[in-house]
């Protein structure tokens, strides 16, 4: 099941002395980033933030939100998780998000046999590692067309090589 809100990146710090924060954001283009108007600090929605201004390159953001005024306001930000929702984002019919990637069992793609659940996805600058908890312990599959054959909504199909999931 998707979640409605989606993790969208941390406050690492702040910015000035206006109350404007820097966030570490985790998605593939800023400027997607910085057109959301609404920020959550929980998971469920319920601490809502309006987003009054947002600026960024690469994957940080300064962001200044509404009722956040000076800089101790901004100081006690550090560290929260903040979400959007789900809707407000611009996401292509043929995209799937890390996040709903995570917990789906991961099947061979010619026989089905269950390898494991997607616990993780690790970012790299050769490519992403899916760490699949597997009754021994974790495996690591690169995300390359050579492995990953197929992903839906409900399992990732790969294809491993021998002693992957040694």
């Amino acid at each position: 099941m998707k979640k409605k809100y989606i993790e969208q990146g941390y406050v690492s710090g702040t910015h000035g002395v206006r109350g404007e924060v820097k966030m570490v954001v985790w998605c593939d283009d800023i400027s997607g980033f910085t057109r959301i108007k609404t920020l959550y600090a929980d998971e469920n929605g319920e601490k809502k933030y309006t987003v009054t201004s947002s600026r960024g390159s690469k994957s940080s953001a300064v962001v200044k939100l509404d009722g956040i005024d000076t800089v101790e306001d901004a100081a006690r930000l550090k560290g929260t998780t903040f979400y959007v929702d789900r809707a407000d984002l611009d996401i292509p019919e043929d995209r799937i998000l890390i996040s709903d990637l995570i917990g789906l069992p991961v099947l061979d793609a010619d026989d089905g046999t269950r390898y494991g659940i997607l616990e993780s996805v690790e970012e790299y600058p050769a490519s992403d590692i899916y760490m699949v908890r597997t009754e021994s312990g974790v495996a690591q599959v690169p995300d390359v067309p050579q492995f990953v054959k197929k992903l839906t909504e409900d399992a990732i199909y790969i294809k491993p090589i021998e002693g992957m999931f040694e």
